[in-house]
């Protein structure tokens, strides 16, 4: 996140672009630890799935043992969609963050109020 400790908008079209900018950046930062980590998830699974049909089909395994696998693969899945979801609430906490901390922000620089001492932290009083 970029420096706000001279974000002074003149407008709210100057606080929108700066909300928007922030949260933009907060969201590709999510995608790109959250995208390579569930695909790799679900193409391992996609793999387990493809070799237990093999294995079913060539008669190396019994039909009870792939149900058995195929289950634990569905629970796998199960887990990896709840990561997703759980993640995605992070994601908005983290968007709900960067917008009041560039609110929080704006209202300190132009008024000196400290409505959010926990998170706009000046460097130097005023």
């Amino acid at each position: 996140m970029s420096s706000l400790e001279n974000f002074l908008p003149a407008n709210s079209a100057e606080l929108f672009a700066r909300i928007e900018q922030e949260i933009s950046s907060e969201a590709i930062e999510w995608w790109t630890e959250n995208k390579t980590l569930v695909s790799g998830y679900i193409r391992a699974l996609s793999e387990a799935a493809m070799q237990t049909q093999i294995a079913l089909s060539q008669s190396r395994i019994a039909p009870e043992d792939a149900e058995i696998i195929l289950l634990n693969q569905e629970a796998a899945l199960r887990q990896i969609i709840r990561y997703t979801k759980f993640s995605s609430l992070i994601l908005a906490q983290r968007l709900l963050d960067s917008i009041f901390l560039v609110v929080g922000w704006a209202i300190y620089n132009r008024t000196g109020v400290n409505l959010f001492p926990g998170r706009v932290t000046p460097t130097q009083e005023n």
